[in-house]
């Protein structure tokens, strides 16, 4: 229409007043749609920028993430199918190329985010061991993460046979790969020996105890103990004679076996007290099964 805006004219949103006058006296209706689209666009502009919130997408933007520039990960301002997994942009090979795991990077899933933080890669503060794929030894070695200390027990190097993923304390070892003696490891040097408190025995300790736990004893096998009966059975390690046992010195296995206490051989003739002392009188009748000797 001719309406170059003179230098130093007025002009409103880019357009010369006197352009506008001009354009009102012609075709007013014309006119004024104009005016109302230059001032209705721009705000349609702003209020569509103001509105688009990364946070509501799929993938909110923390830490590093939004800081980058857009067209870091929206390669030739293509937007639909952006990859949201860490392994789909961290890697050399994807359209995509961030900053990928090292050459020397442990042997794990592709699930990024359960070791590492979005802010950093080089402070992990935990490692979920169920995303790592590689042997124990593949990592702890000393080198990477915590190997096995000076002190510890000959055993291969499957951590996991006796350890668990979030704790070295506890552990449980498992014996079913052990060929040696108890006592080769039991020796107060490698592994716990027995207390000093522990009767006088073999170190045969398999004969009464169990892989699993020393306590509790299951079973004493009597042909690995070396002190007199008394030694055990006092009433304070083991059980002891009764209240209403006969009057004797003796040691129990001149009378009991180690079967069990019920069964009596032939009664020493060291017995103390009167013959009545066991039948009937001073203590109550008791039933005493005698074994007779095997007859030559």
């Amino acid at each position: 229409m001719g309406c170059a805006r003179p230098p130093g004219e007025i002009a409103v949103l880019g357009v010369s007043l006197i352009c506008l006058q001009r354009m009102i006296g012609r075709a007013p209706i014309a006119a004024m749609a104009l005016l109302l689209s230059l001032l209705f666009v721009p705000a349609v502009a702003q209020e569509t920028t103001r509105s688009f919130d990364h946070d509501e997408t799929n993938f909110p933007l923390d830490f590093v993430h939004a800081r980058v520039a857009c067209d870091s990960c929206h390669v030739q301002g293509v937007f639909r199918g952006t990859p949201t997994r860490c392994h789909q942009c961290h890697t050399l090979s994807g359209r995509i190329q961030a900053s990928a795991p090292s050459p020397n990077h442990i042997r794990t899933t592709t699930d990024c985010e359960f070791c590492h933080r979005a802010g950093v890669w080089e402070q992990v503060t935990r490692v979920d061991h169920f995303a790592v794929t590689g042997s124990c030894q593949s990592c702890h070695n000393g080198v990477i993460a915590t190997g096995k200390n000076p002190g510890h027990i000959q055993s291969s190097d499957n951590c996991d046979d006796c350890h668990r993923t979030f704790t070295w304390l506890g552990a449980v070892f498992d014996h079913s790969g052990i060929s040696a003696s108890c006592i080769s490891c039991h020796n107060g040097v490698v592994a716990t020996p027995k207390h000093p408190q522990h009767i006088q025995t073999t170190d045969t300790c398999e004969d009464c105890h169990r892989t699993i736990s020393w306590v509790p004893v299951v079973r004493v096998d009597h042909n690995a103990v070396f002190g007199a009966c008394s030694t055990c059975h006092n009433g304070i390690i083991a059980e002891g004679k009764d209240a209403d046992h006969v009057v004797t010195t003796e040691e129990c296995d001149v009378c009991h076996s180690t079967l069990n206490w019920t069964d009596v051989t032939e009664p020493s003739p060291r017995v103390s007290g009167r013959c009545t002392s066991c039948g009937v009188g001073l203590l109550p009748v008791r039933t005493i099964r005698i074994k007779e000797p095997p007859r030559q």
